[in-house]
């Protein structure tokens, strides 16, 4: 806790200055008794100077050093229960468990009723909780909890502490009302402090549960109204129970206290964004900027809030906009290219990546990949791999650039190439230990076998890579794709069905299912509600409405399907199997002549995720549906 360490400090400047430089031998017992005849506790120099080490080794992070400093300093020093105390929390932290439990049972020995008592009383409770024992940490907090209150009746501040982890182990054992009257008693100690009431709300929505979060959040504001962080969470929460009305209140009252807060206005515009209220995103945007002390940077956040939302043209004038009135900052220059890849305008998207020239660091690794990414879009191959091969030679573990050089080799007609490549980076990487890498690493390699015309080699694949991490959410995505890439429908859609089990918000998994479904024209309202569902996490996702579209379509309702397809269309420029879809669909809303240009322009486009084997067959049912037109077509 802060106060032991306050303590610890005070302590250091209660020594005597000639106390450090003294060398004679004294004895410590009688040190020791005359210390307690007056009442008095000084620390000596050499306990406050591994007092000092111990506060810089925590600067740096080193928690083995802090712990040997402290122990160190309590040498120095037995009889200061603030050194003990600081000395348990940092074994505890260490996870050196019993020691700190000894520790801390040697702080109350010490001091039974004070601060560094109460503390110690905290920290108990909270190793009990961590040992499953719930009654005796209950019993330890209670303690701490009575001392607290003792030191407030004398006039001293109380630490909430106490209160907030007894809180959170009523809330763990389920005892909602039991917390909540916890924290009540807090606010009567500390009127006006909703802090313990905001820091259990942080937890609950930590563990994704709004729900119960909000009525902590509500009461932390009504104590605190002038409490921005607890306005903040409780925005948060509200935006999680899609009560986006609520959410935008409580973004407000923050504006209320701090007019220029950026946080809140960036958040509003988020929200308006959401909502399609371009106007009002524009107007909470120019607020941010204006309230924001790095205006280029600002404009680089407003473009990414457009670009979460795919919405390309408003991402570009955001960055156009930004270019003039901050000038051509390098960020703002990448943030412009991946506004144009949005766009699908691979040529313009090179062009103002290349302007980005920085040498180093992370702008320079993402600016080269999307460089990359576009090169390769335009068949600029032999450029797209060289625009990597400087990232490469200073950051050759970022993994990134190794699945952006191998999509561009599959880009190429080299799957061969990236298949070996990928080969090699996921046996690197897993004799170095490199776990964080290896799920992308084995899903890139899995696509890259299918495009080498190997896609039955990535079931194997995938199943071993998913042994040591059965719950990794985007290796069980690949699975079910590479068993539909087989042929495999029904264990595709057993497989996403599994994925919802662990994440039923999986938008992905709801779409493939929904879709699979819809294809093959059977549990239409299920498919319907799936696809809706995703729909509601990712509302402007091209394929989540084509996939809509579709069900529609395949229900009889091709009026509503054309709508939806064409906004499918908007979003996601050409794509084949989105225009073969609104084909199809205006078909049979007997429109042919819109109907052969939307089959047209599938045949110009080639899909990213289409194998080569899939573009030999859409080729041929595009081709027969345009004969199937006729004359139709060109009346």
């Amino acid at each position: 806790m802060l106060r032991a360490a306050a303590a610890v400090l005070a302590a250091s400047l209660a020594v005597p200055a000639h106390a450090a430089a003294s060398s004679r031998h004294v004895d410590p017992d009688a040190i020791r008794e005359a210390r307690r005849a007056a009442g008095e506790h000084f620390a000596s120099a050499r306990a406050i100077s591994h007092y000092l080490d111990a506060r810089r080794a925590a600067r740096a992070g080193d928690a083995t050093k802090l712990v040997e400093h402290l122990r160190l300093a309590t040498t120095f020093d037995p009889e200061s229960p603030e050194l003990a105390l600081s000395l348990a929390e940092a074994l505890a932290d260490a996870g050196q468990l019993d020691a700190a439990d000894t520790e801390g049972r040697r702080v109350l020995e010490l001091d039974d009723r004070g601060p560094s008592a109460s503390g110690a009383d905290v920290l108990l409770g909270r190793l009990a909780a961590a040992r499953s024992r719930p009654e005796d940490a209950a019993r330890s907090l209670r303690a701490a909890i009575g001392i607290e209150r003792a030191l407030a009746a004398q006039g001293e501040t109380a630490d909430p502490d106490a209160w907030r982890f007894l809180a959170a182990l009523q809330l763990d054992l389920r005892d909602e009302d039991g917390a909540y009257r916890t924290l009540e008693d807090l606010a009567t100690v500390i009127p006006g402090d909703g802090s313990a009431f905001r820091e259990i709300g942080r937890m609950l929505l930590d563990r994704r549960e709004p729900g119960r979060a909000e009525r902590h959040l509500l009461r932390a504001v009504q104590l605190d109204p002038r409490d921005l962080e607890a306005h903040r969470l409780l925005a948060r929460a509200h935006e999680a129970l899609r009560r986006d009305p609520e959410a935008r209140d409580d973004l407000l009252a923050i504006l209320k206290v701090a007019p220029d807060d950026e946080r809140a206005l960036l958040a509003l515009g988020r929200m308006a964004v959401r909502q399609g209220d371009v106007p009002a995103a524009n107007e909470w945007f120019h607020r941010y900027v204006r309230a924001s002390p790095d205006v280029a940077a600002a404009h680089v956040r407003v473009v990414f809030q457009w670009l979460e939302d795919r919405r390309g043209a408003e991402a570009l004038a955001a960055a156009r906009a930004g270019i003039a009135d901050a000038g051509p900052d390098e960020r703002l220059r990448f943030a412009e290219g991946l506004a144009l890849q949005e766009l699908r305008r691979w040529s313009e998207s090179a062009e103002a990546l290349g302007a980005v020239h920085s040498t180093s660091g992370e702008l320079f690794v993402s600016a080269r990949v999307a460089l990359a990414d576009s090169l390769s879009h335009t068949g600029r191959h032999a450029e797209a791999e060289k625009a990597l091969e400087a990232p490469l030679a200073a950051a050759p573990r970022d993994v990134r650039l190794v699945t952006t050089r191998a999509a561009v080799m599959v880009r190429a007609g080299r799957p061969a190439d990236a298949v070996a490549l990928l080969r090699r980076t996921v046996a690197e990487r897993e004799r170095g230990g490199a776990e964080a890498d290896l799920p992308e690493l084995y899903v890139a390699l899995a696509d890259a076998l299918a495009r080498a015309g190997r896609p039955a080699d990535a079931i194997p694949l995938l199943r071993g890579a998913l042994g040591p991490r059965p719950r990794d959410e985007e290796l069980l995505f690949a699975l079910g794709a590479a068993y539909e890439r087989t042929g495999e429908v029904e264990l595709a859609v057993a497989q996403m069905k599994a994925l919802l089990v662990m994440n039923p918000d999986h938008a992905e998994a709801m779409n493939f299912v929904g879709y699979a479904w819809a294809e093959r024209g059977e549990r239409l309202d299920e498919a319907e509600r799936l696809v809706r569902r995703a729909l509601e996490l990712k509302p402007r996702s091209g394929h989540i409405l084509d996939s809509l579209g579709w069900v529609l379509f395949q229900r009889g309702d091709t009026r509503r399907a054309v709508e939806l397809l064409e906004q499918a269309d908007a979003l996601s420029g050409p794509d084949p199997t989105i225009l073969e879809h609104l084909g199809d669909a205006y078909r049979a809303n007997a429109r042919p002549l819109d109907a052969a240009q939307a089959y047209r322009r599938a045949l110009a486009t080639n899909g990213d995720d289409e194998l080569p084997g899939e573009r030999g067959k859409r080729r041929a049912s595009l081709e027969r549906k345009l004969r199937e037109l006729g004359g139709r077509a060109t009346r």
